[in-house]
């Protein structure tokens, strides 16, 4: 179904009956419009290959709104309804506290890296221990001989 807008200017309405009857036409026409649109797109997914299908859906998930978007949302619309100043300062401080915990964040990134480094070398010298062990150990099994020269 073809999308058809109706134009204001063409006619005025002439009161308050007319205008609701106008929009719960034009509401429908809409709704007919994406419902198609969906039908389309859920078609044309069908035929695309796993990976774009994939991506689709990852998109769609990064398209959901969770409690931290509502949230800042939020926070923007009382930050707009404030002075100038007070905005300014409001932001000022937030993106303060978002730097101190991007800084802690980075920290305990590096300090899980450092324990990760700390337990391979370890890891490496208990191997080198072992093989260094088993090498001088009588009970290896291994016979050396030894020839004279003459």
């Amino acid at each position: 179904m073809a999308f058809r807008r109706h134009s204001m200017k063409s006619k005025p309405l002439l009161n308050r009956e007319q205008l609701l009857q106008s929009i719960v036409r034009d509401r429908n026409l809409l709704k007919e419009y994406f419902q198609d649109l969906a039908t389309n797109k859920s078609k044309s997914a069908e035929q695309k290959e796993p990976s774009t299908i994939a991506l689709n859906q990852k998109t769609m998930h990064m398209q959901q709104r969770d409690s931290y978007d509502l949230f800042f949302e939020s926070a923007c619309i009382s930050i707009k309804s404030l002075p100038p100043k007070l905005a300014a300062e409001a932001k000022s401080r937030i993106s303060q506290i978002i730097t101190e915990f991007e800084l802690r964040a980075i920290s305990q990134q590096e300090a899980q890296q450092e324990k990760e480094k700390e337990k391979e070398k370890q890891q490496i010298a208990k191997t080198m221990r072992r093989a260094n062990e088993s090498a001088l150990e009588p009970s290896s099994e291994i016979v050396y001989e030894f020839q004279a020269y003459s």
